[in-house]
């Protein structure tokens, strides 16, 4: 009863997050080249806005890395409506610029993660598992690295994409990509990767939303 009350307020929460969050890295790349360039008359995110991203995306990577996308299901349903609808407004304000709305909302999202979490802890609820890593990728995604038991992950988080360490090794170990990246991190350090692009296309692209068209 409980598992399937779990999956009921995720769905909800879910539904109630009209849009896919903002994150720091959408809008670094809002209207730029892959080069990180503005493009020919591309509307492009104020570096002033940008910056006010940056602590929320910190906090907002600790929480994920932990939860996954667990925390608002393990509150009460307003808190979590709150939340999601926190994050609708802040991506209309990055939208347009608009540095002192971005800076209020992402003040009140900084603390709302702690005060989803503090909520979650104080009503039993832990951690999916202290042995694995959680990254949300373009604001909607969940993937797990878990050190052990991917299995166990799997089955119970059905939505999210969940990976051994030895799974990641052998990927990487068998495709040029881990030799690409040896060299890439070897003559630039600080490097990231921020998008993937097969075949001229970019993976990162959600076609059943749909993205603008680049042009």
């Amino acid at each position: 009863m409980r598992k399937l009350s779990e999956e009921l307020v995720r769905e909800t929460s879910m539904v109630m997050r009209k849009k896919k969050r903002i994150t720091l890295n959408e809008a670094e790349r809002k209207g730029r080249d892959i080069l990180g360039k503005p493009e020919g008359g591309g509307f492009v995110i104020k570096a002033e806005v940008v910056g006010q991203l940056k602590p929320l995306d910190r906090i907002a990577r600790e929480k994920v890395s932990k939860w996954g996308d667990t925390l608002p299901t393990f509150v009460p349903p307003e808190m979590a409506g709150r939340f999601e609808a926190a994050y609708d407004a802040l991506r209309d304000a990055v939208e347009v610029n608009d540095v002192m709305a971005t800076n209020q909302i992402a003040g009140q999202l900084m603390r709302a993660w702690d005060v989803l979490e503090k909520t979650a802890l104080e009503a039993g609820h832990k951690p999916p598992a202290e042995d694995c890593y959680c990254v949300e990728l373009d604001g909607e995604n969940i993937v797990c690295i878990a050190s052990k038991n991917a299995h166990v992950l799997r089955e119970k988080y059905k939505h999210w994409i969940v990976y051994s360490f030895e799974d990641v090794a052998r990927i990487l170990s068998n495709d040029f990509t881990a030799k690409f990246l040896e060299a890439a991190y070897d003559s630039f350090p600080k490097a990231k990767i921020t998008t993937v692009i097969r075949d001229g296309v970019d993976q990162s692209i959600n076609w059943e939303i749909g993205d603008e068209i680049p042009w």
